[in-house]
């Protein structure tokens, strides 16, 4: 294992590139649930420091006999070659093109994971989501100015970080199931609880379906044995507290008047057929569906979904960037190639964490791949800055696994 930087000082040794890269990257961690804009300084001061120290060339092995990075090549060059088709070339679809670069993050952390303690990597995750949900208690009771009106924290938006908590929350209920200590085990719940209050209090409506939906396997890590109805009951009940949250009953009573819109009015223009503020996401899906079905093989390249859906739909309609669904936003794009090579990505992912599901590293890459994928549902975190550098740097840490450093 790497020396560290206070030991190096203490003994005199040169500080190596992989402890910097290290201390770097756990700065990222730290810093993704304040905001995108310290995990994108840190992860910018990390590729430097692996360009530039020769890590990028001496770890490149990596990158071209793992069987997790092989998808990772592929959706790297995927988007410029979308750019070849695009109709709209100079403006989302460079910006799409460019997302590409998250990619390194990914690979930078891969050249360290198997040599240094990645544990830390997850407890600076955990702890900055603590100083940041702090924050939004703060907001909350009136000691500290919300960000347009939000509890977010130090952040500015509250979809990636609802997804970062949901991560949080299994995270918690692993270290609980796998403490010993009672006085551990009480903190950990805790920590679970304080990132359960604030989901509840951000209006993230895809963050609450996320912990929905993934309940069981929180549960499932507060018992030592299995009891299908113990897990089921509390899920239920864990589900349910969330209904004494305000913030989350006036989202699901404004979902259901949304509903209520499109059972009533003429079918003909329900569920997504002509746009409406009423659950616009109808209308986005709605449309990448058609658009995808005449543009099967190929899509409409990288970036095209916007102006193809704007010029099918009235002129009145905005412009809409994605169709807030990564599946989608995959097969619009890039047709049946976009969709296998999502799929390529993810289930190498899950094949690899889950055969590493009871160790921390495992079930960290294994948690923040399903909050990813049931979050992506509902919203483009593949093109989300925040998600994109935590979906890098979760691929990479794969290398840390036991299975890709076999001598």
């Amino acid at each position: 294992m790497n020396t560290t930087v206070l030991t190096a000082l203490r003994k005199n040794k040169k500080i190596t590139a992989e402890n910097l890269l290290f201390y770097v990257f756990v700065a990222a961690f730290f810093g993704a649930p304040l905001g995108t804009a310290p995990a994108t300084i840190c992860g910018v001061t990390a590729v430097i420091i692996w360009a530039f120290s020769g890590l990028a060339i001496r770890s490149r092995h990596i990158y071209f006999t793992k069987s997790w990075c092989r998808p990772v090549l592929f959706l790297i060059v995927l988007p410029w070659i979308g750019l070849l088709y695009t109709s709209d070339l100079h403006g989302l679809g460079m910006d799409y093109a460019g997302k590409t670069h998250y990619w390194i993050y990914g690979l930078a952390i891969a050249a360290i994971a198997p040599n240094v303690r990645t544990e830390r990597f997850i407890q600076a995750f955990l702890l900055g989501l603590a100083v940041n949900a702090f924050v939004g208690l703060m907001q909350l009771i009136g000691l500290y100015p919300p960000i347009n009106g939000w509890y977010c924290g130090l952040g500015r938006g509250y979809s990636t970080l609802s997804a970062y908590l949901v991560v949080g929350i299994l995270m918690a209920t692993f270290y609980f199931r796998n403490a010993e200590e009672k006085r551990i085990r009480f903190f950990f719940i805790l920590l679970m609880l304080f990132y359960f209050f604030h989901l509840v209090i951000l209006q993230g409506r895809t963050g609450y379906l996320t912990f929905v939906l993934l309940t069981p396997l929180m549960v499932y890590n507060l018992f030592r044995r299995r009891n299908i109805f113990k897990i089921l009951l509390v899920s239920v009940l864990l589900v349910s507290m969330m209904l004494f949250s305000p913030i989350v009953r006036n989202r699901i009573s404004e979902s259901v008047d949304q509903l209520k819109y499109h059972i009533n009015t003429d079918q003909k223009s329900a569920w997504g057929k002509e746009y409406t503020v009423n659950q616009d996401r109808f209308y986005m899906w709605y449309g990448a569906v058609r658009i995808f079905k005449d543009n099967p093989f190929f899509g409409v390249g990288t970036g095209g979904f916007g102006t193809v859906l704007k010029q099918r739909g009235s002129p009145d309609d905005p412009l809409i960037a994605h169709p807030h669904n990564d599946i989608l936003y995959m097969a619009v794009s890039y047709g049946v190639i976009g969709v296998a090579a999502f799929f390529w990505l993810f289930g190498e992912i899950v094949k690899n964490a889950f055969k590493q599901r009871h160790n921390l590293l495992g079930f960290f890459v294994l948690s923040s791949t399903l909050v990813i994928l049931v979050s992506g549902l509902f919203n483009a975190q593949i093109l989300d800055a925040g998600m994109a550098f935590f979906l890098a740097v979760t691929v990479g840490l794969q290398q840390g696994f036991r299975q890709f450093n076999r001598s």
